[in-house]
């Protein structure tokens, strides 16, 4: 996996919680917006970092 896709399936994931907790009127859209950025943004950076880490030698 590459951080294309699990930048995807990270905003994938937080538009269906962000759509839930809309919908329950707990946050509003730009709020769950900005929050939804902020975790993609983070999370492809940790994969990103997470990749080029070298393995342990055997």
């Amino acid at each position: 996996m590459n951080g294309d896709q699990v930048g995807g399936i990270v905003r994938a994931v937080m538009s269906a919680i962000g759509g839930y907790f809309v919908g329950k009127g707990l946050i509003d859209a730009s709020t769950m917006t900005t929050i939804a950025g902020a975790i993609a943004t983070l999370s492809v950076a940790v994969w990103s970092v997470a990749s080029k880490k070298p393995s342990p030698a055997a």
